[in-house]
């Protein structure tokens, strides 16, 4: 599909209308995160101006995720709660017995590469406004090659070893390479348990956004955005709701170079509507709030392409109740050495991520990013993407 992508790009130019570049080149880069794919998160919209045609964008993705098992207890007894606080989190599980503990609780596994798709169709309606209609849906994969070059676990214990990390940070190979699976129990019982090839989740997208002139003349472009997201898995079928504003600032260093900075930020009110009486439980806070800060730098050359590059920090609200990390009690499972506590305690600490993107545009914009986690809170260990977007 990448092949196609980028043989569209190249070779159908002349058949499509053309497609000018609208501020920052940057498809969604939002994470595929275990947790977060079952709900609605938004990507941040740093356009210049509204459309002027009807415009389609498509979107590939890829992201390593990986976690032992932990079970995670969450104590209802007032007193245990203020003993577990004086304990160092990794020491708890020493301290009680898990047959007699008082609690709730949860447990959760994730190994494999998870791949999105995700369609967005945007449509000019009134002067200055937009309406976007999409579809995400995701599937979990065992990240073989040549299918997931680069996001495998293959690829990633090979850079650890050679250049960054050292010899199996994560215990990825104590567990086995290149495998796939997602095992969630939530603190109701409700059950999550997927493999290879299995479908995870879809879901369908409404934003309407309006970009106010007041600031042009001062080449500060700024947007407004109101969000309805339906999501449409066994595991979560809700609606989410969402209120978004973004600014993009021009710096003109000639007529053919030139630099944007754009800053954005939104919250979102998860499973505003439930839809079925058995969801899953995918984080205590209802609400969700995301900044990003992306900076990019054009160049447009003699064959008249532009060609940009751009860097982007991405940080979310944690899904969780921080409060529970102080005295939850977590059990590393008995084969798990490093890192074994990563994939519970840091739902309860914000989300954040470094992308690197580069696009080119001409009658279709085509963009690649990589992106890394380099705090390791839950958001794959490393995710790429590529996307095109084209008049219609």
């Amino acid at each position: 599909m990448c092949l196609n992508f980028i043989g569209f790009a190249q070779n159908d130019q002349d058949s499509i209308p053309a497609f000018t570049k609208n501020g920052i080149s940057k498809p969604s880069i939002v994470s595929t995160n275990p947790f977060g794919i079952f709900i609605s998160r938004l990507n941040h919209n740093f356009k210049l101006k509204a459309a002027r045609r009807t415009t389609l964008s498509i979107n590939l993705e890829s992201g390593n995720v990986w976690g032992p098992n932990v079970k995670t207890f969450i104590p209802t007894d007032e007193a245990l709660r203020e003993q577990m606080r004086g304990i160092p989190w990794f020491s708890r599980q020493s301290f009680v017995n898990e047959e007699q503990i008082d609690a709730e609780m949860y447990e959760i596994e994730t190994d494999g590469v998870i791949k999105g798709l995700r369609v967005d169709l945007t449509v000019p309606t009134a002067k200055n406004q937009e309406l976007v209609v999409g579809l995400r849906a995701f599937m979990l994969t065992n990240g073989k090659f040549p299918f997931s070059t680069f996001t495998n676990d293959s690829f990633i214990e090979f850079f650890h070893d050679n250049i960054a990390g050292g010899s199996d940070p994560f215990d990825r190979k104590v567990f086995g390479l290149d495998k796939a699976s997602i095992k969630y129990t939530d603190r109701n019982g409700r059950r999550l348990n997927a493999g290879n090839g299995d479908f995870l989740t879809a879901g369908i997208e409404t934003h309407y956004y309006y970009y106010p002139e007041f600031l042009n003349d001062k080449k500060v472009f700024l947007n407004f955005g109101a969000h309805l997201g339906t999501n449409l898995s066994k595991y979560n079928m809700s609606m989410d709701v969402g209120l978004s504003a973004a600014g993009v600032k021009q710096f003109d260093i000639n007529d053919r170079n030139f630099v944007l900075f754009g800053l954005g930020t939104n919250v979102l009110r998860k499973n505003a509507v439930d839809l079925q009486n058995d969801n899953l439980d995918f984080g205590t806070n209802d609400f969700i709030g995301s900044l990003e800060t992306t900076v990019e730098y054009t160049f447009l050359s003699k064959g008249k392409t532009f060609h940009s590059f751009g860097l982007s920090f991405y940080v979310q609200t944690s899904l969780h109740k921080k409060a529970e990390d102080e005295y939850n009690i977590y059990i590393r499972d008995d084969e798990a050495f490093n890192s074994w506590g990563h994939g519970t305690r840091h739902l309860y600490k914000n989300n954040n991520y470094w992308t690197l993107l580069y696009t080119f545009t001409r009658k279709v914009s085509t963009s690649f990013y990589i992106q890394q986690d380099f705090t390791v809170n839950n958001n794959p260990d490393l995710q790429t993407g590529i996307s095109v977007k084209f008049g219609i």
